[in-house]
């Protein structure tokens, strides 16, 4: 499956699955920029990499160090690359009003498209990110000219919240980015893998919209990282992928805007949501 030709309106998303290096941004920046270029070999409208992939995850005090501005020169390539596919990339994002967002910066045009900041920051077990970084004040869709997407990074597809948040808001399709690290299994594959498609299949049939997931892979500072990249259409079913758990790779998913309309059309389940709901819990107050 999602090995035919691509059909007049489909949109071509490439998920680019790499292993990222601590602190080497111009080594990961080389990386993005050689993925790019095989994803417009494979005709892709859209790139999207893992979780801070410009940075790596395991930074510790050395986001302080490594945060950049969207206007820093570094970027200049990777906005450059942006005038001839649309760019999604993780970053740890220097905030004009002071701290640190753990950031998804979608590029297009040879300009900055739009900006999703990290909502739930995970700070137990192996996770530190709540030290670092502030959480996102927001949840709204990127938009560019190839559609509307809802973009969560991580632990925001595991509070189903986001999901169905954003699904209201006609969305062309989900991208989820990832850092997930993961366990092996007695078998060799990353038990991850398996949690993140079950997630992932369960946004995509709640909300009924297709899930893009890019997940990073390799080893950071003794942690594993599980891959398995993966996308679905709105029923759950596989359109690409999974991508090898344990290897760098370019998964290239092919995405039919009408089967997709077709199915919101024929499950309106997100238009049935009862919000009301949510906000007697959130404005319920203690007699």
């Amino acid at each position: 499956m999602g090995k035919s030709a691509p059909q007049q309106g489909d949109l071509v998303v490439a998920l680019a699955q790499i292993a990222t290096c601590p602190g080497q941004l111009q080594r990961n920046l080389d990386r993005h920029l050689e993925m790019v270029a095989k994803a417009l070999e494979a005709g892709a409208h859209l790139v999207a990499f893992p979780e801070l992939s410009v940075s790596g995850y395991l930074l510790a005090h050395g986001v302080l160090e490594h945060a950049l501005r969207l206007d820093d020169p570094l970027l200049s390539p990777l906005l450059d690359a942006s005038r001839h596919a649309a760019i999604l990339v993780g970053l740890p994002l220097r905030e004009p009003h002071g701290g640190i967002s753990n950031a998804a910066v979608l590029l297009e045009g040879g300009e900055v498209r739009g900006v999703h900041r990290k909502l739930y920051l995970p700070t137990y077990g192996m996770f530190d990110e709540g030290r670092y970084f502030i959480p996102g004040p927001r949840l709204e869709p990127l938009t560019c000219s190839l559609g509307r997407f809802g973009v969560l990074i991580c632990e925001d597809a595991w509070h189903l919240s986001s999901s169905a948040i954003l699904s209201r808001a006609d969305l062309d399709a989900f991208i989820v980015i990832s850092g997930g690290p993961s366990e092996l299994d007695l078998g060799g594959e990353p038990a991850g893998g398996r949690r993140w498609h079950w997630i992932l299949g369960a946004v995509a049939i709640t909300t009924v919209t297709p899930v893009f997931f890019t997940n990073r892979c390799g080893w950071e500072e003794g942690v594993l990282f599980g891959g398995a990249s993966w996308a679905v259409d709105s029923r759950g079913a596989t359109i690409a992928g999974p991508a090898p758990a344990l290897e760098e790779s370019l998964l290239i998913a092919h995405l039919s805007r009408a089967a997709a309309a077709r199915a919101r059309t024929l499950t309106p389940i997100p238009y049935a949501e009862r919000l009301e709901l949510w906000s007697a819990v959130t404005e319920r107050r203690d007699a």
